[in-house]
């Protein structure tokens, strides 16, 4: 609650409350605040400890499930992509492929293209070059 809480607010706290209570309360002020947040934490603990005895090990499966999601709250997208669909591998986003795959394993070795090499392919003077008034360009290879 207070994390972001520094030196300069808690200063200007201290000044505030000198000023509004003056010297003569301050000190009563200040082991008032600190003997009620000594009794709050006690409570708490007292409570967790009271649950941790009542309920045993279901007390633990259920922090379980809250665990998780506070570990899924601060992922970011690209964290949680790389965690949940590919398995930790963050190569997608590292450009770094040839590190993904172990030596010796089939995605490691280049893989062979099966397009026709250009000399291969059919010329380009046998094809008319389609108008805009031809109609729409349909690849039934494509579909």
């Amino acid at each position: 609650m207070f994390t972001n809480v520094g030196w300069s607010e808690l200063l200007v706290l201290g000044v505030v409350a000198l000023v509004v209570l003056g010297p003569e309360r301050l000190p009563e002020a200040a082991r008032w605040l600190a003997s009620a947040i000594r009794k709050v934490r006690e409570f708490a603990s007292s409570a967790q400890q009271q649950l941790k005895d009542d309920y045993g090990t279901e007390f633990e499966e259920f922090r379980e499930p809250l665990k998780q999601l506070n570990d899924l709250r601060g992922l970011s997208p690209r964290a949680m992509v790389t965690k949940h669909l590919l398995d930790g591998d963050d190569s997608l986003f590292s450009g770094d492929f040839g590190a993904a795959a172990p030596a010796g394993s089939p995605a490691a070795e280049p893989r062979r293209s099966t397009a026709p090499r250009p000399a291969e392919s059919t010329p380009v003077g046998d094809e008319p070059a389609p108008t805009p008034s031809s109609g729409p360009i349909w690849d039934s290879d494509a579909t």
